[in-house]
């Protein structure tokens, strides 16, 4: 998997990672490493590209679940406790859609992961750049 990051503007600079080939557990922290370096460095909106993602592993799930949070400025789950982590989720859902990281174009191999898994419930989805980037701020 190749992640590629560019910025944009809309109401407020976004950063956008762009995820390219498959998200599975030899690749997942990458993700959750970048989103950390991209927070580190300033980022605040992220905007994850999912175009060219062929297909996603529940690991992937974790990675995007991952990058949502420290987009938030919360500690992200330890993937250590595995499928315990995914009660974060529930959490999540609670409390609504995250404002600080949202979905561009899932392929619909990865629109239904994420359907079937409830994402769509924390991770707003768009299907296009402009509609993506003025939903931020």
């Amino acid at each position: 998997m190749e992640i590629v990051v560019r910025e944009a503007e809309g109401k407020v600079p976004v950063t956008i990672m762009g995820l390219e080939g498959a998200l599975d557990a030899s690749n997942y922290m990458d993700v959750i490493a970048r989103a950390q370096e991209l927070y580190a460095a300033g980022t605040r909106y992220l905007l994850m590209d999912l175009s060219d993602l062929t297909s996603m592993a529940s690991s992937g799930l974790m990675a995007l679940h991952s990058a949502a949070l420290i987009m938030r400025g919360a500690e992200p789950p330890d993937p250590e406790y595995g499928w315990a982590a995914f009660r974060t989720l529930d959490r999540d859902r609670q409390s609504g859609l995250n404002k600080h990281c949202k979905l561009l174009n899932p392929q619909p191999v990865v629109d239904r992961t994420l359907e079937i898994t409830g994402f769509k419930s924390v991770l707003e989805v768009h299907a296009d750049l402009d509609t993506a980037l003025s939903s931020f701020g």
